[in-house]
């Protein structure tokens, strides 16, 4: 009894934290459904995005791996800056593919490097929020829901990990211990 107890216990935590991931998911796939062909041919379209357009897709590409280009700063410094909306026009030239390859994220071995420079630079920003991007532009805000959403699973996925594997030992012990009592 004692270790069904333990092994049902792990179970639980295990499922109340997907619980969490689970919809976080659900809700990426959703925010990308609700993007379109003409949002996305909108944003390729601007000039000089506003600055919740830019940073979403800056965080894109580094989702994506996406390299900046180095442009003259526009504030007039005599440095060059990163400017990640050329690269990310390119990337979204086939809107399909582009979608589908979000969809198709390999959620469960996100570079660390990446979702921890996601997790420490963007996610705290107070402009990074779907409220501040749909006032942008609609595909902003679903990418923004997106990001969002896949920093969610990765922490949740990464606590529920080791858990999986505790319960998988606790449920062997647990069918051990049911043998030996049917046996006695």
């Amino acid at each position: 009894a004692e270790v069904a107890s333990r092994a049902n216990a792990m179970k639980t935590e295990c499922e109340a934290d997907l619980a969490e991931a689970i919809p976080a998911l659900q809700a990426a796939v959703t925010a990308l459904d609700t993007i379109k062909k003409p949002d996305i041919d909108l944003v390729k379209g601007m000039g000089n995005p506003p600055a919740a357009v830019k940073l979403v897709l800056e965080v894109i590409c580094v989702m994506m791996g996406v390299k900046p280009d180095k442009v003259k700063d526009p504030d007039g410094g005599t440095k060059k800056i990163d400017d990640f909306f050329g690269p990310a026009k390119k990337m979204m030239n086939d809107v399909k593919s582009f979608i589908d390859s979000l969809k198709g994220y390999d959620k469960d071995n996100m570079d660390p490097k990446i979702i921890g420079l996601v997790r420490t630079k963007y996610i705290p920003m107070e402009d990074f929020t779907p409220e501040k991007a749909a006032k942008a532009s609609s595909a902003a805000e679903g990418l923004c829901r997106w990001v969002q959403a896949m920093e969610i699973y990765d922490r949740v996925a990464k606590v529920v990990a080791p858990k999986k594997a505790a319960l998988a030992v606790a449920e062997g012990e647990l069918s051990e211990a049911m043998g030996i009592l049917k046996v006695k």
